[in-house]
């Protein structure tokens, strides 16, 4: 394992940094896959969005030690801080957007719903045939044909497409789900405000009074979102971000469990490793055995 966690600020590979404002890139599945010889080792993008859409082909998501099979074809969603490996093979065939999660942030800041939704890694599988893939690679050809236009435009026009790509795929949700959204966009957006607070401030503690200082409601209306929304409390929120970071440095690092604690701002390894194992019902160090095991 190594000490540090392999995190890109481009992409895979690509340490640059740029200005990812309003960044989109398109490539060809295989212009990076080929290069690393078909495996792209388990990393994560903090400021970046992809879209893999693989239209024939094998391929495996490794994510979190899990091997997920890629069924072609289909639309992968990566998002942010995420951490994700690929083995494909030779033959697989297929397209990669990425964009930066600010411009997700902007073309959605009216929808939190579907900023929401955003924030999970989704594969969509499609038939051949299908109706929705075909309306979906369409939306996908018209964003590239821009990203490469030179006009006054092209920023409205690529803000646009890219609604219209995610909408689509919103759409395809689950069906047991209540069509009705219950929560209004002022909830639906405090929350996922909250959230993002969360993931700038760690390792930093901050009080839940001070979350919801930050939002401009009281620490009770931030606890009766989080109950609406997750059945959690604020504390039990922001508790759940901690033990996902610590999962990630216990699965891709090698800090010993005393040092993830101090780490993710934790003055006592101890509390780190019961309120862990309260989280998960095992202790960190057996999370950490159990999963390399399975490597």
């Amino acid at each position: 394992m190594k000490k540090n966690l392999l995190n890109y600020k481009g992409l895979y590979g690509d340490n640059n940094q740029r200005d990812f404002c309003d960044y989109i890139h398109y490539e060809l599945l295989a212009t990076r896959s080929k290069l690393y010889n078909w495996e792209i080792n388990e990393h994560l993008h903090t400021d970046l969005f992809q879209i893999f859409i693989i239209s024939s082909g094998d391929g495996i998501l490794i994510q979190n030690t899990k091997k997920i099979k890629l069924k072609a074809p289909c639309i992968l969603l990566i998002p942010t801080n995420t951490f994700h490996g690929f083995e494909f093979q030779s033959d697989v065939s297929g397209e990669v957007l990425t964009v930066s999660e600010q411009f997700i942030e902007t073309i959605f800041k009216n929808t939190p719903l579907i900023l929401l939704e955003l924030n999970r890694a989704k594969q969509y599988s499609f038939s051949a045939e299908s109706e929705k893939l075909n309306e979906l690679i369409y939306l996908k050809n018209k964003i590239v044909s821009v990203i490469s236009e030179n006009s006054p435009y092209k920023q409205i026009s690529l803000q646009s497409l890219f609604q219209l790509f995610f909408i689509a795929l919103h759409s395809l949700k689950n069906t047991f789900e209540d069509q009705k959204d219950p929560y209004n966009n002022r909830t639906l957006g405090y929350f996922y405000t909250f959230q993002k607070l969360i993931k700038k401030t760690l390792p930093e503690s901050k009080l839940i009074k001070e979350y919801a200082a930050e939002l401009r409601i009281t620490p009770v209306h931030l606890n009766r979102i989080c109950q609406t929304l997750v059945q959690k409390s604020a504390l039990q929120v922001v508790h759940e971000y901690c033990i996902t970071e610590a999962k990630k440095h216990l699965l891709y690092s090698s800090y010993s469990i005393s040092e993830i604690s101090y780490l993710l701002n934790f003055k006592d390894p101890a509390y780190f490793s019961r309120l862990f194992k309260k989280q998960t019902g095992i202790s960190p160090g057996q999370f950490r055995s159990n999963n390399i095991q399975k490597k």
